[in-house]
Formats: C-alpha cells, sequence, structure tokens
C-alpha cells in the first residue's frame, strides 16, 4: 500500500495560500515543479488549469489509496508551455486525497468543477508522474497567464 501521495499545485494550496495550510501542512516534501498546460485567472480569486489531451495518461478513479500507487508512471512532458508550481509529497493517501478533492470539488461522475489526472511533470529531481486539478470547462471571465504562473505578478 502506497505510503505518499505526490501532487503538483499551482493556486491556493501553494505555501502561503489559503488552502495549503488545511490541505498540506503535514507535506514531506515540497519542491518546483512545472507541468505541460495552460493557467487561468478565475474572477472567483483561485485559479485553474486546463490540459492537453495527450498529457493525461491517467484520470482519477475511486479509490485514493490505489491511486497513490499507480503514481510511478513517468513520462518526461511534451513540449509545451509550462505552468509553474509546487511539487507537494503527502502522506497517507486515504485521508489526504478525499479532503483535497472535496476542497477541489471532484466528483465520482466527473461533472465537478475540477477533476483529478497524473500527469508527467519536470521537478528539481528530474521528471515525475504528477496529480494535477484542472478545469474541463472554464468560465467565459476565464483569464490566461501567459507567464504560466498564479497569482499574477504585477
Amino acid at each position: 500500500m502506497p505510503a505518499v501521495v505526490d501532487l503538483f499545485v499551482y493556486g491556493t494550496l501553494k505555501r502561503g495560500f489559503a488552502n495549503h495550510r488545511a490541505c498540506c501542512e503535514r507535506a514531506i516534501k515540497i519542491r518546483t515543479a512545472s507541468i505541460a498546460g495552460a493557467i487561468f485567472d478565475l474572477p472567483v480569486g483561485y485559479p485553474a488549469v486546463q490540459l492537453p489531451g495527450a498529457s493525461i495518461p491517467l484520470e482519477a478513479g475511486a479509490d485514493p489509496v490505489r491511486d497513490a500507487g499507480r503514481q510511478r508512471l513517468v513520462r518526461t512532458p511534451a513540449s509545451a508551455r509550462p505552468v509553474h508550481g509546487e511539487w507537494i509529497r503527502l502522506p497517507d493517501p486515504a485521508r489526504t486525497l478525499p479532503l483535497i478533492d472535496a476542497l477541489e470539488g471532484v466528483r465520482a461522475d466527473g461533472r465537478g468543477e475540477y477533476r483529478r489526472a497524473l500527469v508527467p511533470a519536470r521537478t528539481q529531481e528530474g521528471p515525475r508522474a504528477l496529480w494535477v486539478y484542472w478545469m474541463p470547462q472554464l468560465p467565459p471571465d476565464a483569464r490566461y497567464l501567459p507567464d504560466g504562473a498564479w497569482p499574477v505578478r504585477t
């Protein structure tokens, strides 16, 4: 049984942001990372990522422990614009993934605000497969962030 789950976070789950303490304070490891995709600023105060379809080798299942065990998949990311964020390794997937899934509005029927998928990532320690929360349907007022990072630095 896997003892850890690896996430790519790019918004309020990052260090110093609103949801980090509640969901990620037990992190075993936090490193910079990037994935291929596009990041958008939403008027509600948090970001969303969209992923190129070819970059999603695995969608989340109903069992968080099984999902954590499936993250051993590692591929080099496709060349695309990077989304910048953090690789967060958390203990106890059976407890931590359902908490974050609920925060992100992930639903088993796939109709939630976000979905969770395993994607290839670049990290300081080389390529890794990380779980990321992505938004399949953006609101019309979402603003693309060409620098690949949230929050927007002005």
